[in-house]
């Protein structure tokens, strides 16, 4: 099992904070729907990031998947465009 905590946040302060265990197999269906949940706060700006920790993972640099509207805590923050072509 692969054991998760996904924290929600405005500016620099934890909403909420979920753990859960995902199959490794179930992996790739369950991240993107975590993520579109979480992904309509951010759109509806009620949250400006996400961050899910991979609990067992000991290498810092690949602990954290971080996305939101707000980079200013988010280490080297890339942009998406939101919009294709623009």
């Amino acid at each position: 099992m692969i054991r998760l905590a996904i924290r929600g946040y405005v500016g620099r302060t934890a909403l909420f904070e979920d753990r859960i265990e995902v199959s490794p197999m179930d992996l790739d269906t369950v991240l993107p729907t975590l993520a579109e949940k979480h992904c309509e706060k951010l759109a509806a700006h009620h949250l400006h990031m996400i961050e899910i920790e991979f609990l067992d993972e000991p290498n810092e640099q690949q602990r954290f998947f971080r996305f939101g509207t707000d980079p200013s805590g988010m280490v080297t923050p890339i942009e998406i465009p939101l919009k294709g072509g623009e």
